[in-house]
């Protein structure tokens, strides 16, 4: 099987007052299992322009103002040498939300997760030398395998609001959360969380709410299983 394992890094729980602040994705390929320097990555933050303002909720803020840093670094870099270092430095790409389908496509599509077929005479763009269909065209969106934790109540109420995302995918409606590997159904009173989880599996290292270190942390949770 090929899942795609997402985590987001938000200024809140509720989409509608609050905002993306990251996108990570990992490839996995469960015949693979490749070593993290090796598996396909896709990370991102989300521009919000020198002058707009970050909203959300004082807790959220508070835990990504690391990250509200860098993108704030890059909004005022002054010149695109600046802007190249901190993306080398970071691992990240800055995207606006515009941008974020698009790039996640184009990734997608260079791991091989999704295969398109279009017409190559009529539907396509050249990108940094390589071949795609152009978003808008007529073509059927992709389904995707998701893993992630809580994915459903959090993370897609915010993936699913960037622009043209249900126009391009659809992400199948059986999950994988890997919390219920984990549940203790004797003294346990709910689902636990990453870090319990991560415990439990006896992997080491802390949750770091970096979205990129969290969608591996899943993947290494499920590959308990294979």
């Amino acid at each position: 099987m090929i899942y795609i394992s997402i985590d987001t890094e938000t200024t809140g729980l509720n989409p509608e007052t609050c905002q993306l602040l990251s996108f990570g994705a990992i490839i996995e390929d469960t015949e693979k299992k490749l070593p993290f320097d090796q598996i396909p990555k896709f990370h991102c933050a989300i521009r919000r322009g020198e002058r707009e303002v970050i909203q959300g909720e004082l807790y959220a803020l508070n835990m990504n103002k690391d990250l509200i840093e860098k993108i704030t670094m890059y909004e005022t870099a002054q010149d695109q040498d600046e802007k190249n270092d901190l993306v080398h430095m970071t691992g990240m790409q800055f995207l606006r939300e515009d941008e974020v389908v698009k790039a996640f496509f184009h990734f997608l599509i260079d791991h091989g997760a999704i295969t398109p077929e279009f017409d190559y005479s009529k539907t396509v763009e050249i990108v940094n030398g390589k071949t795609y269909p152009v978003l808008g065209t007529k073509m059927k969106p992709f389904h995707l395998n998701i893993a992630g934790k809580n994915f459903h109540a959090g993370d897609q109420t915010y993936i699913e609001r960037l622009p043209r995302w249900k126009q391009v995918f659809r992400i199948r409606t059986r999950l994988i959360d890997p919390s219920v590997l984990f549940v203790d159904w004797k003294n346990d009173e709910s689902v636990p969380g990453l870090g319990k989880c991560k415990e439990r599996a006896k992997i080491d290292g802390i949750v770091t709410h970096d979205a990129l270190e969290d969608a591996w942390d899943v993947v290494q949770l499920l590959r308990t299983q294979y």
